[in-house]
């Protein structure tokens, strides 16, 4: 091979990896913007003036932004109690979601006993059952326990919906630690809770923020149950909040979507600080 076929042969391979990184970064970019399209028009609604949402021909930047809409947001609901009982709610159910998951999930991939595989099974089909078969059940059980308009009445069948998915993150990702870890423990004389929450946990940041953000957001955004369970406005988390700023005859397009972007960025916020770890968490096992 001449050193002139050589040096061709270089130069078309990297025309060819700088087109492949093109490409690459170009679908993207379109991705990304595809995916914040809705928050960008959301964001572009609020900032708009009552008047300027419904002209025609649309404009796509605001002439005029304004900060009105969420200053009415917050007038004219409670919005702020709106999002502070979303965020108990939702903390709650990760935390738990968390603390059970994780014991579920560490018996399942580290010890053994009769019946694993099936129990393991049994816990996925649970999680294919849909919600709306479960909604009346478990409203009489709030009613006769008097958790109504209570915290708790929505956290535990928020755990109860999101525990499978838990499971399955905690079992998968305790299954790739060395048996090394849990045998130092016992050797220290720990009892297996005492190696979970002191060794195994420590170490599995991945696996905990994933569950936690996962079942954070399921929470946060659940709007049927929420609706359902809460009848006293103090209680009304933000998703069944926001449904409230409807007009009788036209509705606040701008202070709606104020609201919506509120309660959408502590999401936002939430992703972006775990997204390393969350990828870790969902990728842990892949290839191995």
């Amino acid at each position: 091979m001449s050193v002139r076929t050589r040096l061709q042969e270089l130069r078309e391979g990297k025309s060819r990896q700088f087109g492949e990184k093109v490409g690459f970064y170009f679908l993207i970019v379109l991705l990304c913007l595809v995916s914040f399209f809705p928050v960008l028009w959301i964001l572009r609604t609020a900032l708009m003036p009552p008047a300027d949402v419904v002209q025609f021909p649309v404009t796509y930047i605001p002439e005029s932004p304004t900060l009105q809409n969420f200053q009415d947001a917050f007038d004219q609901q409670p919005l702020g109690r709106y999002l502070f009982n979303s965020f108990v709610v939702a903390s709650g159910t990760a935390v738990l979601c968390v603390v059970l998951g994780s014991m579920m999930g560490y018996a399942l991939a580290r010890l053994e006993f009769r019946f694993k595989l099936p129990i393991l099974m049994l816990i996925l089909v649970s999680a294919m059952l849909p919600f709306f078969g479960r909604l009346i059940p478990l409203f009489e059980l709030a009613l006769e326990y008097d958790f109504l308009n209570s915290y708790f009445g929505l956290i535990i069948p928020y755990t109860a919906f999101q525990l499978p998915f838990a499971v399955w993150i905690f079992q998968a990702y305790f299954k790739e630690l060395p048996d090394s870890l849990e045998e130092a423990g016992r050797i220290d004389g720990l009892t297996h809770l005492g190696v979970l929450f002191r060794i195994i946990l420590p170490v599995s940041a991945p696996a905990m923020a994933t569950t936690a953000v996962i079942v954070f957001i399921f929470a946060w955004n659940e709007f049927l149950f929420a609706l359902t369970f809460m009848s006293e406005q103090k209680m009304y988390t933000v998703t069944v909040g926001i449904a409230l700023y409807g007009g009788q005859f036209q509705n606040p397009w701008g202070t709606i979507m104020a609201a919506v972007f509120m309660a959408i960025v502590p999401l936002i916020l939430l992703l972006v600080l775990f997204q390393t770890k969350i990828i870790e968490g969902l990728t842990e096992g892949i290839g191995k």
